[in-house]
């Protein structure tokens, strides 16, 4: 924002002006909006509990507890069987055990009895018949539109005599020469016609030609494809050759479009072996050969022929059989025949002691044990997903109510994703530690446990995010670690001792070295903590302590850090989060960003470095974070650089606003921030560095234009309504600490230039009213800022202003070679001089 529009926007509240209360209807209409913005949060929070809760326990579930079934295997067939008990085995709960090859053998048979289906279409007749009349329809006019032009030609009376034109219309070519005209137009229309039908035989053209298409032949076609479609036709005899003996099921299909068939069920059962009203569509009017003779017996027998042929090509089959339907219902049946199932009662035996052991026995003792495991499992995944959520939603509850936890929709997922993640990584690892172990004994099953990176999740979201979510995750995975290693009280307590000091240590970490430094303090840490595990449990200062020791020692200072330093890049790219390493790249003045704004803004530029300086004192006081804050400072502006000369920090005398409308000139300053959004776009600025760019303003108004305006309309006739939204920036309002922090130094900056005298008194009296002004506006109401915080962020303000508008002494004249100096302050201070002018011009 430049300075001129915070002078005159951000301080109404200063001098006196006071806002509009929103009307009731819209409090309504925000408290209806919050509380179902309260249930949809909710709810996404509720799905991802539960589903990182099954997530979780799946993968910690330590495996299914052994059971007294017996394991018998295919090689024990015909061996005796020799129990725990001499009374044998005995079933100890109800088991409803399948026999397959029953099973299979009766699904068999239901599917067998399925008849094939056969879709019957009635509205293919129609089709057939309709494309028919539409190609001769086509020729018949060609005939008469050159009988129309033929009798013009003769006497020119059709126009004048309609009825001598309609005679005209029916009256034949009188010379040969008109007749081969004639049949040289129909040849040409020829195309016409197979947009309609079919035509390969040039000769049943040539017949149809010279016939003109007559409706006689017409009506000889129309009543052949009635007689052809008396019977249901089929394509060919291979489906005919589907049809047993125990018939077909002919499903009715409606509509009368081929392309969209309004199936009905519908079924005409056509049992036994009668299938006579069923053929061939090519066989189709072998029986009727005659009739194009009987109707048309004065005409050559070639246009005979070529009526019957021209129909046999249009015929197509109005009963297809439907494999797909066919196969599903066959499918249905399929798995609609019961299954062949074995009762086994509680306390009946299964298989006596020295009984001899068969196919079925191996069967039964087989589907007992799948079934006891599935139970074992479901119980298992029940239990451990509600002892996950449990704890999950008891350490969410007391750290929002005891310190600043305030974790989004996205840093939940986030959380959660890392923690399946880690979870998954240490499943594999577990796996890959016991084949070790098995492969080499002597080696210390624990000690291998120890090398994993168990302290990287907490150090990565204590990293990216804040120490309250680094603690709830340290406490919520080093649970999961204890229960994942046989429930191990000694492991789930170093995965959270390290995972704590791992978070502590990572907060100084201002670059690379930096992460391997916190990493040998974790490591430091995790083997002093095995070896007085080790010694807790009573196994000594030597051997498998020592080993544990080193072990955790060499992952804690370079699994750790190198794992954290390879998911960072990860994180920022998929979450938009900035780490302290990204932030100070950003705050690094030789950014491409800030050199592109000092050179076409120079004046945004030394606000945005003020402002940096305000943020940055003001986080660290009240436990945000400082180089978020700054980095959100430098770039919350940076859109002015298109176009810097609207703005009044950057103008030198001439202000372009006085020109333009005060809708226009606010249209224009509220435009630095989609252009501001653009450019953090094109530079990949982090999402929480760039949501500063549009949160800084908030939904506050452009307040000089927008008073301007009101003003031009005073003492007007018919004064217009001034429309808001056209002056009002549209949000979001700041949905952290730090871009709340940079909204109101935003203020705090510009307003504190046009003092005449920035004492202390009158700086605090300054910031305090801002401050005031932008909390009665509801701007802060979507951050964590506290009453105590804006007194401490008040106080901070003050402090960095004084140290930037302090006095000087004058120096004497023989200090300097010329006359004494009169009392200045700093370069901020005679700043201002340049950009008195933008009063008028706004941010």
């Amino acid at each position: 924002m430049a300075d001129s529009d915070l002078r005159e926007s951000d301080t109404q509240g200063v001098t006196g002006e006071t806002r509009l209360p929103p009307a009731a209807s819209l409090d309504a209409f925000a408290t209806r909006l919050a509380g179902s913005k309260l249930w949809a949060n909710r709810l996404v929070y509720g799905t991802l509990l539960v589903a990182v809760s099954v997530g979780a326990t799946f993968l910690a579930s330590p495996g299914l507890y052994s059971q007294k079934i017996p394991e018998l295997r295919n090689e024990d067939v015909g061996k005796p069987f020799r129990g725990a008990s001499l009374a044998g085995f005995k079933a100890s709960r109800d088991y409803e055990v399948l026999d397959e090859t029953r099973t299979a053998s009766g699904r068999d048979e239901a599917r067998a009895r399925v008849q094939p289906v056969f879709d019957y279409d009635p509205s293919v007749q129609s089709s057939v018949g309709r494309s028919i009349d539409d190609a001769f329809s086509e020729m018949q006019e060609v005939v008469e539109e050159y009988q129309i032009e033929h009798y013009l030609k003769g006497d020119g009376k059709a126009g004048e005599d309609p009825a001598a034109a309609n005679a005209a219309k029916k009256r034949g070519p009188e010379t040969k020469e008109e007749g081969a005209e004639l049949a040289a137009r129909l040849r040409d229309a020829r195309k016409r016609v197979e947009g309609h039908i079919y035509l390969t035989d040039s000769d049943d053209f040539e017949a149809l030609v010279q016939n003109r298409f007559s409706a006689e032949a017409q009506t000889a076609a129309q009543r052949l494809v009635t007689l052809a479609y008396g019977a249901k036709l089929v394509t060919s005899r291979d489906e005919l050759s589907r049809v047993d003996q125990s018939g077909i099921t002919v499903r009715i299909l409606g509509g009368t479009s081929e392309h969209h068939l309004d199936t009905r069920q519908l079924t005409n059962d056509q049992r036994g072996s009668g299938v006579a009203d069923l053929r061939e569509v090519s066989e189709a009017l072998d029986r009727y050969a005659a009739v194009p003779g009987n109707l048309m017996p004065d005409t050559p027998a070639a246009l005979r022929r070529a009526v019957l042929r021209l129909v046999k090509r249009q015929l197509r089959a109005n009963l297809t059989i439907n494999l797909a339907e066919t196969e599903a219902r066959r499918r249905a049946a399929y798995e609609a025949a019961k299954p062949m199932v074995v009762s086994i009662k509680k306390g009946q035996k299964v298989i006596g002691d020295g009984e001899l052991i068969t196919q079925t026995h191996l069967l039964v003792v087989q589907k007992m044990r799948e079934q006891t495991d599935e139970l074992d499992m479901l119980q298992l995944q029940v239990g451990g997903a509600g002892v996950v959520a449990v704890v999950t939603v008891a350490l969410w509850l007391f750290l929002r109510a005891v310190g600043r936890f305030r974790p989004s929709r996205k840093d939940a997922l986030f959380m959660g994703m890392l923690l399946l993640g880690l979870l998954g990584l240490m499943h594999l690892w577990v796996t890959i530690a016991d084949a070790v172990h098995d492969r080499y004994p002597q080696m210390p099953i624990e000690a291998l446990y120890f090398c994993f990176p168990l302290a990287a999740g907490a150090m990565l979201v204590r990293f990216v995010l804040s120490e309250e979510l680094a603690l709830f995750f340290a406490l919520v995975f080093s649970c999961l670690c204890g229960v994942m290693i046989g429930n191990s009280l000694s492991f789930a307590t170093f995965a959270l001792v390290t995972s704590l000091v791992a978070s502590d240590r990572i907060r100084y970490a201002k670059d690379r070295t930096g992460i391997f430094r916190a990493g040998v303090w974790t490591g430091a840490v995790g083997a002093l903590l095995v070896v007085f595990l080790q010694l807790a449990e009573g196994r000594g200062l030597w051997g498998d302590t020592l080993i544990g020791a080193l072990f955790a020692l060499l992952a804690g200072s370079f699994a750790v850090p190198t794992l954290v330093m390879a998911l960072t890049p990860l994180t920022e790219a998929a979450f938009g989060y900035a780490s302290d390493i990204k932030l100070l790249e950003l705050a690094n003045l030789n950014h491409p960003a800030l050199k592109e704004l000092i050179v076409q803004a120079p004046g945004t530029y030394h606000h945005s470095i003020i402002m940096g300086s305000l943020v940055e004192a003001a986080a660290e006081a009240i436990g945000a974070n400082p180089l978020l804050a700054r980095s959100c400072a430098y770039y919350h502006d940076i859109g002015k650089g298109r176009n810097p000369l609207y703005f009044g920090e950057n103008q030198k005398g001439e202000n372009r606003h006085d020109q333009l409308a005060p809708a226009m000139s606010a249209v224009i300053i509220k435009r630095h921030v989609t252009e501001g959004i653009e450019m953090a776009r094109q530079y990949k600025l982090p999402r929480r560095v760039a949501a500063a760019i549009p949160e800084h303003h908030g939904t506050r108004l452009v307040g000089f234009f927008f008073h301007k305006a009101k003003k031009e309309q005073e003492g007007k006739e018919g004064p217009v309504v001034l429309d808001e939204s056209v002056y009002r920036y549209a949000g979001p309002k700041p949905q952290s600490r730090e871009t709340a922090l940079v909204m109101i130094a935003d203020a705090v900056e510009a307003a504190s230039r046009s003092m005449p005298e920035p004492t202390s008194s009158n700086l605090h009296a300054l910031v305090q009213k801002l401050i005031n002004v932008i909390f009665s506006e509801g701007q802060l109401d979507e951050c964590d800022l506290t009453l105590k915080d804006l007194n401490v962020i008040s106080n901070s303000f003050v402090r960095t202003l004084e140290g930037i508008y302090h006095a000087r002494p004058s120096y004497p004249a023989a200090a300097v070679g010329g006359p004494s100096l009169k009392p200045a302050l700093t370069l901020a201070r005679n700043a201002p001089a340049e950009s008195a002018p933008a009063k008028k011009s706004g941010s």
